[in-house]
């Protein structure tokens, strides 16, 4: 266990940039979510942008990569820094057509075999050092819901280890057939506006977009957004899609975290849960907010329902919300929360309001029993 909390090395989130359905920009994205201006229609959250309309993902990459750089200072990428990126559609929407053709004989083997080349979800990574800069350490991480939060947690060991001297971290989905016809037969995904943690909660609202942070060790010329000060994942393994019943790897996970930053529960201020809407996944992750925290944990909230859920760029796209909750000193309500559900012994904002905010726990499930918590504190905190 590497222990985040210390004088030397501490991690700076110094630049970060987004591109989602309810704001294209860190500023529009929390001010949508604190209004409740969800960017849901129709249960899904589609970004309708004419620039975005031929690839998607790696347009979506670009815009939210080039936001946090900007904001970093950074021009471009070295060969000694690191690009890490969390996808699990990646450029799906340039063959996902033509299989469905294929499978039908509409189109020819030939035809298909040209489109499906472009699969592949290294060549999206590829793709982006032709335009950010072509560092020597680049990696991808597709482990379902929670890749975006781990690749913030590899970014931070890289940094610490001093394999590199400054990562490009990020998360991006693009919305497809494929996928939501697939959510669609698992029965989770619902119509209408998501409700996360209510008794009447009746499944997610998948969206896409992007997020991109800029971190790097201290250095005084830069005022840093925020700093990550503890991770924590595990895998529980309990079943391909359904989390463990009484949320036991998500709670190593954020027992894992609150170690790595040297923190007590009683620590953090607000957790930014993961929240889905799901009737099993909130029930599981509540489980395991209580089992970590008691009856007078933290208060708890889902912004699911104003952005929709992401899949594996949920993590850094929620981050980047914590990350303006610091610098706004605000907590956010669980927008549609009317009903909490009992089973659930977890605190809820009853609006959003002003609060005093030293560190911040955001917490991610995903299939396959993979789950990952990262603490967000004030950077002032760890000044020496």
């Amino acid at each position: 266990m590497i222990n985040l909390n210390s004088s030397s090395l501490p991690i700076w989130v110094t630049g970060s940039g987004v591109v989602t359905c309810c704001g294209e920009t860190p500023e529009d994205f929390w001010l949508n979510s604190f209004k409740g201006k969800s960017g849901i229609q129709d249960g899904l959250g589609i970004i309708k942008n004419s620039k975005y309309e031929k690839d998607r993902a790696i347009r979506f990459c670009l815009e939210a990569a080039y936001q946090a750089m900007k904001a970093a200072g950074w021009s471009h990428l070295n060969p000694d820094d690191g690009l890490l990126l969390a996808t699990t559609t990646g450029q799906i929407l340039s063959w996902d057509k033509d299989l469905i053709k294929y499978l039908n004989n509409q189109i020819s083997p030939n035809d298909f075999q040209k489109s499906f080349s472009k699969q592949p979800l290294g060549r999206l990574i590829e793709g982006l050092t032709k335009h950010l800069g072509n560092t020597r350490h680049k990696f991808l991480i597709t482990s379902s819901c929670t890749a975006a939060t781990q690749a913030l947690a590899l970014g931070v060991l890289w940094l610490k280890n001093k394999k590199v001297k400054r990562c490009l971290i990020g998360g991006v989905e693009v919305l497809c057939d494929l996928t939501t016809e697939g959510f669609k037969s698992l029965q989770l995904l619902s119509s209408t506006q998501c409700r996360p943690f209510d008794q009447q909660r009746n499944g997610i609202n998948l969206s896409e977009g992007a997020g991109f942070v800029c971190l790097e060790t201290a250095d005084p010329q830069k005022i840093p957004q925020g700093q990550i000060s503890g991770l924590g994942m595990s895998s529980d393994g309990h079943h391909m899609t359904s989390p463990h019943p009484l949320g036991l790897g998500s709670q190593r996970a954020i027992q894992a975290a609150l170690k790595s930053a040297s923190l007590n529960p009683s620590d953090i201020e607000w957790i930014h849960a993961h929240g889905t809407g799901s009737y099993y996944n909130d029930l599981s992750e509540g489980i395991a907010i209580n089992g970590v925290f008691g009856n007078n944990c933290p208060l708890t909230t889902s912004t699911k329902p104003i952005h929709g859920h992401a899949l594996g760029a949920s993590g850094i796209l929620e981050t980047i919300l914590c990350l303006q909750a610091l610098k706004n000193q605000t907590i956010l309500k669980t927008f549609g929360l009317s009903t909490p559900d009992s089973q659930i012994r977890i605190r809820h904002p009853e609006k959003n309001q002003s609060f005093k905010i030293k560190h911040i726990l955001k917490n991610t499930l995903g299939f396959g029993g993979a789950n990952a918590a990262l603490i967000l504190s004030q950077p002032e905190l760890f000044h020496e």
